[in-house]
């Protein structure tokens, strides 16, 4: 990397690290706050559902312009409208008002995430995409990871609004790092699109492959975030706080194995690599129900915290090669964001009819099953194209 290369790959690791840590801290919160207000199974699924499907819908225009209008312009504006957004959650005294407000941090962080992936994919010298996206995976799930944690002990002493105050603050300070530091002479390295429309993106079978595996894989991350809330509080009867830990460990135990299998995805098949972090992570969701008192649930939450630190370094790294094959990154990472969106619809909503219908338990089964499922899919698509 150059010398603006190495700026711009500092401001985008911090940038991104405030915004995750915004919203990492009510997303233990929100399910337990949606349920106090009257919501049913199914309205909790659709809370958290409503991020996605705002998101999903402007992923595919905002990576299109990105590639043509530069990446600053969207992650600045990004990380603004997500800090305006903790005023939403505090006056949020209804369903209808609490979908509202997480439909416009799912339209924020569209602006924010992919865009974000996109310049780092751009940046990242040849041959050492594991190591530079683990590099900033790190950052990205560290934030997401200290923030469950931080919002229950934030809520436990000073009561849930602080927590949603805390994450507007944390939001705008990675707007001022963004604005001050986010240089747009990266757009110097961007190819400039010659195509029109996604078609294209779904041609190659590796990358029908990639995206069959995050769909899958995010089915189970969407169903994990929505009703391991409910089950710790229902169930387990846990504090705030513990089941804050509970979506940290998960997520920090991720962070910590980016940059190690990061540089050991570019030395061996990285296929390898998200396969069986896939199988590893299905396994231990369909334990959940399963596990009867806090220690349990947390070796759980352990081994999905590992399957993800071996999978998503690997899984990143093949879709900036990809990206770097089309000359697309931007909306190369948005249709990669989008199948996560997409995910994270499925499986709230899934859930939500599931616990309704035949049970808390059976839904997380179904969540492994359909995560074992996206593995099957990936190998088949991905490992037959290499032949």
């Amino acid at each position: 990397m150059n010398d603006v290369q190495k700026k711009i790959f500092a401001a985008l690791c911090m940038a991104i690290f405030s915004a995750m840590l915004g919203m990492g801290i009510v997303a233990p919160l929100l399910p337990i706050y949606a349920q106090h207000t009257g919501a049913s199974g199914m309205a909790i699924g659709l809370v958290f559902a409503s991020f996605s499907i705002s998101r999903t819908f402007l992923l595919p225009l905002i990576g299109k312009l990105s590639d043509r209008k530069g990446r600053k312009i969207f992650i600045t504006a990004g990380l603004l409208l997500l800090s305006l957004t903790s005023l939403g959650y505090v006056i949020s005294a209804s369903i209808p008002v609490l979908i509202l407000t997480r439909t416009i941090q799912g339209i924020a962080a569209a602006m924010v995430i992919p865009i974000a992936l996109a310049y780092m994919g751009e940046i990242t010298p040849g041959g050492k995409e594991g190591t530079y996206m683990g590099i900033f995976n790190l950052f990205f799930y560290g934030g997401l990871a200290a923030g469950p944690i931080l919002g229950g002990i934030v809520k436990d002493t000073f009561g849930i609004n602080s927590s949603f105050y805390s994450m507007g603050a944390i939001s705008f300070v990675g707007f001022l790092l963004a604005l001050v530091f986010l240089s747009e002479k990266g757009r110097e390295i961007r190819h400039t699109p010659t195509r029109t429309g996604y078609r294209h993106f779904f041609k190659p079978r590796r990358l029908k492959g990639i995206f069959t595996y995050r769909l899958c894989f995010s089915i189970g991350i969407g169903v994990t975030w929505a009703f391991l809330p409910i089950f710790g509080d229902n169930v387990l009867r846990l504090s705030s706080s513990r089941i804050g830990l509970l979506i940290s460990l998960n997520i920090l135990v991720a962070t910590l194995l980016q940059t190690p299998f990061g540089r050991l995805a570019d030395r061996f098949p990285k296929g390898w690599f998200v396969s069986l972090g896939g199988v590893m992570a299905a396994c231990p969701l369909g334990l959940i129900p399963f596990t009867r008192n806090f220690a349990e649930i947390f070796l759980v939450n352990l081994l999905l915290g590992v399957a993800g630190g071996i999978a998503m370094p690997a899984l990143t790294a093949l879709v900036v090669e990809e990206g770097k094959k089309l000359g697309e990154m931007g909306s190369m990472m948005s249709i990669f964001v989008l199948f996560h969106s997409i995910g994270m619809i499925i499986g709230p909503l899934l859930a939500g009819v599931s616990e309704q219908t035949i049970g808390l338990t059976n839904t997380f089964l179904i969540g492994g099953a359909i995560g074992l499922a996206g593995v099957a899919g990936f190998g088949w698509a991905f490992f037959k194209a290499e032949v």
